[in-house]
């Protein structure tokens, strides 16, 4: 990506717009993110500023979120200080990735005052600010304590710019000094460049050094203007390619064509941030979940090898059982005080000697092999049976790990959460019940080319109600043979069905399994009909018979395409 300093002038003219406007309400989204509604040229617009360490920005947005109940401290400020107030002007210091809103607002008693919102964007020590007109903090999204810090963030300190180097604005005449602050005989100029001036990002050194050609002490100043009006043509430029995407306010020869243009910057940033947000913001609150399903599969394993551990010892009664026997029939060649005897072993026809305690009679010395040889063969059947419980829970927690990876919504955070509960992995909170039986479960739809439907479940709150309830008898179930994934269902009785709808379907459920990066995966198919959940079982496991087999390897592109939107 690249929300540099250029970026972000080319956004801050897009959003003159605003200038002007009333900011009627003010909603936080998470620790890091607000939206301000505002009203301006006879529309309303909805603002997204974030201090986001991964995604901060700046744009107007069409997107839909969620909102705390509860409004945080600085949702309280900043709606006591500036909702209902006038945006009188948006600017950019200098090139830099930071941007004042000038506010005028009321006062408690009803005075026009001034107050200033100022977004830094600065990677992970991005930060919004409220101060008024003369830069002292009234809050911060994120503090900066004294003392610890090279500067200080809290309320009723004076508000100072960021620590960094000083660096040339490309915009004004300060680039004429940019000669005399590279090397040219050390290389790396490209780097040079960044670090001597303001907001340009590696994605536009890249460009003023395509358009250079060769960077020397003559041309290197003229690139960077050329490049710069060059960028002036705002063409809002997504471009794709190597399993990665970037942007940027306008298209950029080294990179070609564009791979798709939007109409304004706001719609560019919209589109590339919000999934990526919903998906930092999803897997945060699933985080939680991960570590205790990690950290069962850990204990499972631990006690795994501890029974293992235990089934060797107890392979060892055996041998306890025939010194018993032995001494109970040559009893009458065991002395006293004896600490061991050797007598002829009528099980291989040749000698065993069986260590005694010499402080116990002979017969004692057999019933306390016989007892031995007892509670080994207890541990024995015990460990075997927690052993095959133990091996279950693994593969349910190997599955459960598998299907965190895969979790793209909310409700499907809920789904896990859920069934953490259910299998009293984690305690239930109180009132939570009600809310349980309101969740509705969302399977996902694919079509094949044929045109005929395909249900996934992707987790096993899915996989249950779509094989158990959801699918009818004559259809085709489909899951990776001997592999953690999804249950998949074609649904559509069999005479309906072509060879390419089941390879289609199947090429699913490999997608969705623990082999989406393998080739030529197994996958078993067989109808519902033969499809049974196994009695006490953890959700999701099934056992199915009249199964076939294809091999498939898994395809994005094909996978995406195939998707019911």
């Amino acid at each position: 990506m690249a929300f540099d300093g250029n970026f972000v002038h080319a956004l801050t003219d897009e959003l003159s717009i605003l200038e002007k406007g009333k900011i009627n309400k003010i909603q936080q989204m998470d620790d890091t993110s607000l939206i301000l509604k505002i009203r301006s040229q006879r529309a309303n617009h909805n603002l997204l500023i974030s201090a986001h360490p991964m995604y901060a920005r700046f744009h107007l947005t069409h997107q839909k979120y969620e909102f705390p109940f509860d409004p945080p401290m600085f949702l309280r400020v900043a709606r006591k200080h500036i909702e209902g107030g006038i945006i009188k002007s948006i600017r950019q210091i200098g090139n830099d990735r930071r941007v004042e809103f000038h506010i005028q607002s009321r006062n408690e008693i009803g005075d026009d005052v001034g107050r200033i919102l100022i977004l830094e964007i600065m990677g992970r020590h991005s930060n919004i600010i409220i101060t008024d007109e003369q830069y002292n903090i009234l809050e911060g999204i994120k503090h900066l304590t004294p003392n610890n810090n090279a500067r200080t963030i809290m309320p009723g300190f004076a508000y100072k710019a960021p620590p960094t180097a000083e660096k040339l604005n490309p915009r004004t005449e300060e680039i004429e000094k940019l000669p005399s602050r590279i090397d040219f005989n050390s290389g790396k100029v490209s780097r040079q460049i960044l670090a001597a001036v303001e907001g340009f990002s590696p994605l536009f050194v890249r460009e003023i050094e395509y358009n250079a050609g060769h960077f020397n002490i003559r041309n290197i100043v003229p690139a960077v203007r050329e490049t710069l009006a060059k960028a002036g043509e705002i063409r809002p430029s997504l471009y794709e390619g190597g399993g990665s995407e970037t942007f940027y306010h306008t298209p950029l020869g080294h990179l070609g064509e564009p791979s798709e243009t939007f109409g304004t910057l706001s719609e560019l940033a919209d589109h590339y941030y919000h999934n990526r947000y919903q998906t930092a913001l999803i897997k945060q609150k699933a985080n939680d979940y991960l570590n205790v399903i990690s950290r069962e599969y850990e204990r499972t394993e631990r006690k795994i090898e501890k029974l293992k551990g235990d089934l060797g010892e107890a392979a060892e009664k055996d041998v306890h059982q025939k010194y018993g026997e032995l001494l109970t029939a040559y009893m009458h060649q065991v002395q006293p005080h004896q600490d061991s005897v050797t007598v002829l072993d009528y099980y291989t026809g040749g000698e065993a000697t069986i260590p005694l305690d010499p402080d116990i009679s002979p017969s004692d010395n057999a019933q306390k092999y016989y007892s031995r040889y007892n509670k080994l063969k207890k541990r024995e059947s015990e460990a075997a049976k927690q052993l095959d419980q133990a091996r279950m829970d693994m593969e349910y927690f190997s599955n459960l790990l598998h299907q965190m990876e895969e979790i793209t919504t909310e409700e499907e955070v809920g789904e896990i959460r859920d069934e953490l509960y259910e299998q009293g992995i984690i305690k239930a909170r109180k009132n939570r019940g009600k809310k349980k039986k309101n969740r509705h479960i969302q399977l996902h739809q694919f079509r094949t080319t044929n045109g005929l439907d395909v249900l996934v479940g992707k987790n096993n709150k899915q996989n249950d109600y779509l094989t158990s309830r959801k699918a009818q008898n004559n259809h085709l179930w489909f899951h990776t043979k001997d592999i953690p994934g999804s249950h998949v269902v074609l649904t559509h009785p069999p005479g309906q069905i072509e060879e390419q709808d089941i390879l289609e379907a199947a090429m699913l459920a490999s997608y969705f399994s623990k082999a989406k990066e393998s080739e030529s995966v197994p996958v078993d198919f067989t109808e519902i009909r033969h499809v049974h959940k196994i009695s006490g079982a953890k959700p999701g496991f099934v056992t199915y018979t009249d199964q076939q087999t294809v091999f498939v390897t898994p395809e994005k592109k094909k996978v995406d395409s195939m998707a019911v939107k």
